[in-house]
């Protein structure tokens, strides 16, 4: 089921109805009550896109981060890790502010700023992140 949902945003991520087929599958998602079980392909599905906007923060993003302290965390590092994304650098930015183990974030970020695979953008975002 997620699988499927996760296809139909794909193939409309670069439509100009992607946030409305954004919000309807992740309501669907929602409404299975899958828990944290969703979180790494939805983040997989991102990192696939690592230029594309997916709101603000968006559905995607809002249905994740309510497993804030839960687990969610370590699946993000890992995601940010493999691909990281002009959303989930944005994503550990926000959890860096929170305060509680900030350093960690801040290392997380900062590794991304020595890679050669990443675009510049997304470089220039952690660059804005880490200078405040």
């Amino acid at each position: 089921m997620i699988e499927n949902l996760i296809n139909e945003m794909e193939e409309q991520i670069d439509s100009d109805d992607f946030e409305e087929v954004q919000e309807k599958c992740m309501f669907e998602i929602e409404n299975e009550d899958l828990g944290i079980s969703v979180v790494e392909p939805l983040l997989l599905f991102m990192e696939r896109h690592p230029l594309s906007d997916f709101g603000m923060p968006g559905a995607i993003v809002h249905h994740v981060e309510q497993f804030y302290k839960k687990g969610y965390e370590d699946l993000l590092i890992a995601s940010v890790t493999r691909r990281p994304t002009l959303h989930t650098v944005w994503m550990i930015n926000r959890i860096k502010n929170a305060g509680e183990n900030s350093d960690k974030y801040v290392k997380v970020l900062n590794d991304i700023l020595e890679r050669q695979d990443v675009e510049e953008e997304i470089k220039n975002s952690v660059k804005d992140f880490l200078s405040k």
